[in-house]
C-alpha cells in the first residue's frame, strides 16, 4: 500500500468518527411487495424460484437474506402477487468498519434471466435467455413507512443468446475490499415478443451486478439473436450499453479503463466488434476512493424539506 492511499484510510477513520456521533440510525423500514407472473421459458424444477437482489447505498439485499423475506429463500414464486420484503434499510445508518454515516432510500433492483443448465450448473449449450422486465428497477423510498410495489415481467422480450465478455479487476478493488458492482444496461434495439399488440417493439433496460467472489458474474454479458432460417446463421448482436452505478457506491468510484480511456459507460457492442479478432478479449474495471459521499448515499431534498416544515 502507498502513502498517498493510506493517508486517505487514516482520514476516512478519523473523520467518520467524530461525524457519526451526531448522526443515530434510522429505526423506520420498508416494504417491498414483489408481483411475478409467467416465463416465456419455462424454468427447470431446481431452479423454479426466481432470484432477486436490491441494491443500495452501502446494502445488499436477496432473497437469500431470510430476516427480509417473508417467503422461501430459494427466491420468489412463479404466476404469484405479494411476495414482500420487510424490515429494509431505510433512512440514515452507521457503516461498521468505518463508523461513518450514510442514508439508504435509493434502492435498484436486479433479477436474473432464465435459462436451462446442465447437471453442472452451467448453461446448456445454444440456450436462450429470458431477461424479463422489472418494473420499476429503480426507486427512491419517501414517507414513514413506505411500500414499493414491484412487478417482474418474463413474457415480453423475445428470448436471446448471449456472448460473454470477461472482466478483469485492478487490484485497487483488493485494497478498498469492494466485491459487487453494480451497473445498468439500456439497449435501444431489444425485440419486444409479437403478441399483436405492438409493431416490431424495441428497447429495454434493466439492473445488473457483477460480483468478483462469484466465477459466474465476473463477466459482462452481450445479448445476440441468429437468424435460424438462413444457411449462415449470422449473429446479430445488440446495441448493450453498460454503466456503473457509482450513485449507491460508498466512498467509491469504478469505472473501466478501454485503450487507455477512464469510461463510466461501455457500448459492449462496439467494444465486442473491435476486439473479437484480439488474443484477449477482457475489459478492465478499476475503483478509487473519494470523499464526498454520491447522491445516491445522501438524504434526499425533499426529506429535509418535510422536516423544516414539520
Amino acid at each position: 500500500m502507498n502513502h498517498q492511499n493510506l493517508y486517505k484510510i487514516l482520514i476516512v477513520l478519523f473523520s467518520s468518527g467524530i461525524i457519526a456521533q451526531n448522526t443515530l440510525p434510522s429505526k423506520t423500514t420498508a416494504y417491498v411487495n414483489f408481483n411475478i407472473g409467467a416465463s416465456e421459458i419455462i424454468p427447470q424444477e431446481k431452479y423454479k424460484q426466481q432470484g432477486v437482489t436490491l441494491l443500495g447505498c452501502n446494502t445488499i439485499i436477496s432473497n437469500e437474506d431470510i430476516e427480509y423475506w417473508s417467503g422461501a429463500p430459494s427466491g420468489l414464486e412463479w404466476n404469484k402477487k405479494d411476495q414482500v420484503f420487510t424490515n429494509l434499510p431505510y433512512g440514515y445508518q452507521i457503516d461498521e468498519k468505518t463508523n461513518a454515516p450514510y442514508y439508504v432510500s435509493k434502492y435498484y433492483i436486479a433479477s436474473p434471466p432464465v435459462f436451462h443448465r446442465g447437471e453442472n450448473g452451467k448453461p446448456t449449450k445454444n440456450t436462450e435467455y429470458d431477461i424479463g422486465i422489472v418494473t420499476p428497477d429503480q426507486f427512491v423510498f419517501e414517507g414513514e413507512k413506505p411500500v414499493q410495489q414491484v412487478y417482474l415481467d418474463y413474457d415480453i422480450l423475445k428470448p436471446v443468446k448471449i456472448a460473454y465478455i470477461p472482466v478483469v479487476f485492478d487490484t485497487s478493488f483488493d485494497l478498498w475490499k469492494i466485491d459487487v458492482i453494480p451497473f445498468t444496461v439500456a439497449c435501444k434495439d431489444f425485440p419486444w415478443l409479437d403478441k399483436n399488440l405492438y409493431d416490431d417493439a424495441r428497447s429495454a433496460s434493466g439492473i445488473g451486478s457483477l460480483n468478483r467472489k462469484i466465477p459466474e458474474l465476473t463477466s459482462l454479458f452481450l445479448p445476440y439473436y441468429q437468424d435460424e432460417d438462413s444457411t449462415n446463421q449470422k449473429k446479430h448482436f445488440l446495441d448493450f450499453e453498460v454503466t456503473i452505478l457509482n450513485d449507491i457506491l460508498f466512498h467509491h468510484e469504478i469505472y473501466f479503463k478501454v485503450d487507455g480511456e477512464k469510461k463510466y459507460s461501455i457500448n459492449l457492442k462496439e467494444f465486442y466488434e473491435k476486439h473479437r479478432q484480439g488474443e484477449k478479449m477482457e475489459i478492465t474495471l478499476y475503483c478509487d476512493y473519494r470523499d464526498e459521499l454520491p447522491c445516491g448515499c445522501k438524504e434526499p431534498s425533499s426529506s429535509k424539506l418535510d422536516k423544516k416544515t414539520e
